[in-house]
């Protein structure tokens, strides 16, 4: 593992004498499986690639990521949501086996939120699954039971969701007592899930997982849960329900207890002076460095997951409402969102990348005191057994062959040196056979990704194009390297070489001078666009926070 910026001492100009600092893991979305004992659940490299998770190494990634903050000396790990790839019982019963082991080896305190996909519904459900491997590459399809919101609770309940005897104070939207007030006791008693899970939503039975905790003296760690789940169908006597994928957009609307709660939590830690880190599966501000509307405008509103960005009004009332520092998983993106409110404020939302996916990564929030953070991403790449299934992977790619069948992967994974290069490489393949496909406009999937670079500046400038110009990239490239930047901020540069961002440059400036008046141009234009939008967002590496100053500097 390493940090992403400078390695060494760590240094705190600015902390206060009043403070102690708190260092707090957070490690998103592992969507892990349980392949250690139970092999059949390996999904194929085939799944893999269509997916915007890994199936399977990111299994060995969670231990390797929590290894490496016990290292650090990291007592405080938060998990916000989606822990499991779909709240399987099997999986679920397995993460709670991994951080008891933690917890009892190294004296860590875990905290968890729910995600979309645990639970991917609120009471649980049936769920069919393809692609898993047998033995000989071969491929079959699987059911599984999920949990809902009351067996994930009591499943986890040691890791937020319910009272504990040695945290500091504890408490939900649904209790009734008083921070001076707090008794262990007491809070169990309220803390009971038939007391304060359920309550009337729109006439409708909603559960809320939210809570507030004070694990070690002055800090409060706000679990906020922004999803929503709305009934959908009911079929064959059964109520169905839509996922809670949209997160916060939800929020305001069907779940109403929640923002006057919040607003409670963050005038109390004021009062108080305590440092108040809130954190959600779901993003509190816009992820995507200023081009979403770029994106909207030029390619509609259900690409970019624009559908999950959160809308002003939501971001707005959150930061009315006191909340200045927020944490989020989710969209697998390593990014930090900046929303100034109508009061001068600004929200600050760190969106902590996927362990599951490129580039898998973890962050380290050092609160140095309630107005000053620091914030450090740690690159997931020494993954001891991360190519334990390399062999099952060249029988399932052998299989395919021989049964005249092309594999939609690339078997170069399979050279893989660190995790983080296998995640590269199923990174790759998903842009080839889902981004591209679903995503870019019909000229650039059909014209621009399969020309080369030198074709592309020429074409921008009106020339001749060659059929071998000699470029070593291509639209194809192009794309893939876009897309890393959207998920990777500056930690795609891994793989970007400089010599390649000039190459880049060189077209976006063609481009833009172009005379040619087509629709490939305007298209080339609009990537330019987008592309730089990424590359130039806030620090999103290694980072200060002094929300006193209302500003972020890169470290």
């Amino acid at each position: 593992m390493k940090i992403w910026s400078f390695i060494g001492v760590l240094s705190f100009l600015c902390a206060s004498e009043t403070y102690a600092q708190h260092r707090i893991a957070f490690i998103s979305d592992a969507h892990i499986q349980n392949i250690v004992d139970y092999p059949e659940l390996v999904r194929s490299m085939e799944v893999q690639v269509q997916s915007t998770r890994l199936f399977n190494e990111n299994y060995y990634a969670l231990i390797a990521a929590l290894e490496d903050a016990a290292k650090r000396g990291i007592t405080l790990v938060v998990l916000p949501g989606d822990l499991t790839d779909n709240g399987q019982f099997v999986n679920q019963e397995k993460i709670k086996e991994i951080l008891d082991s933690y917890r009892e080896r190294f004296g860590m305190k875990f905290f968890v939120t729910t995600g979309n996909h645990d639970p991917v519904r609120p009471f649980g459900m049936q769920n069919e699954e393809h692609g898993f491997l047998r033995p000989d590459g071969s491929r079959t399809t699987r059911e599984n039971r999920c949990a809902g919101y009351a067996d994930e609770m009591q499943c986890y309940a040691a890791f937020g969701f319910y009272p504990q005897p040695e945290y500091l104070y504890w408490e939900t939207p649904f209790t009734s007592y008083q921070y001076a007030d707090y008794n262990y006791q007491e809070a169990l008693s309220e803390g009971a899930l038939d007391k304060r899970r359920y309550t009337l939503c729109d006439s409708l039975e909603a559960i809320d997982a939210s809570y507030l905790v004070e694990p070690v003296e002055g800090l409060w760690l706000l679990a906020i849960d922004g999803g929503v789940y709305l009934p959908g169908e009911v079929k064959n006597g059964v109520q169905t329900y839509e996922g809670s994928s949209v997160g916060y957009n939800n929020v305001l609307a069907h779940k109403a207890f929640l923002l006057p709660w919040v607003r409670k939590v963050a005038s109390e830690a004021k009062k108080r002076n305590k440092i108040l880190v809130a954190y959600s599966h779901y993003p509190l501000a816009d992820f995507n460095d200023g081009a979403s509307d770029i994106v909207r405008k030029a390619w509609g509103n259900k690409k970019f997951d624009l559908h999950r960005v959160p809308s002003e009004e939501v971001t707005e009332a959150f930061l009315e409402a006191g909340i200045r520092l927020h944490v989020a998983g989710h969209m697998h993106v390593n990014d930090t969102g900046i929303k100034r409110g109508k009061n001068g404020k600004c929200l600050y939302n760190i969106q902590v990348p996927s362990i599951a996916t490129c580039i898998p990564a973890y962050k380290i929030l050092t609160a140095e005191d309630a107005m000053r953070f620091e914030v450090e991403t740690v690159l997931v790449d020494s993954v001891p057994g991360f190519d334990s299934l390399f062999g099952l992977y060249k029988k399932e790619y052998e299989y395919d062959v021989r049964a005249g069948k092309k594999p939609n992967w690339s078997r170069e994974a399979l050279d893989s040196k660190d995790y983080a290069e296998f995640c590269d490489w199923q990174f790759r393949d998903l842009v080839r056979v889902r981004f591209i496909p679903k995503d870019l406009p019909e000229i650039v999937r059909k014209k621009a990704v399969s020309m080369s670079g030198s074709q592309l500046v020429a074409y921008a400038e009106g020339k001749r194009m060659e059929a071998d110009a000699g470029s070593d990239w291509s639209g194809y490239d192009l794309i893939l390297d876009l897309y890393r930047l959207r998920y990777a901020d500056k930690l795609a540069l891994r793989w970007i070489l400089e010599k390649r961002m000039e190459e880049y440059r060189i077209l976006f400036d063609a481009v833009r001078k172009s005379e040619v008046d087509d629709e490939l141009i305007l298209r080339l234009r609009e990537i330019a666009d987008i592309f730089e939008c990424f590359l130039n967002g806030e620090p999103s590496g290694h980072f200060r926070i002094d929300l006193e100053k209302d500003r972020i500097d890169s470290k």
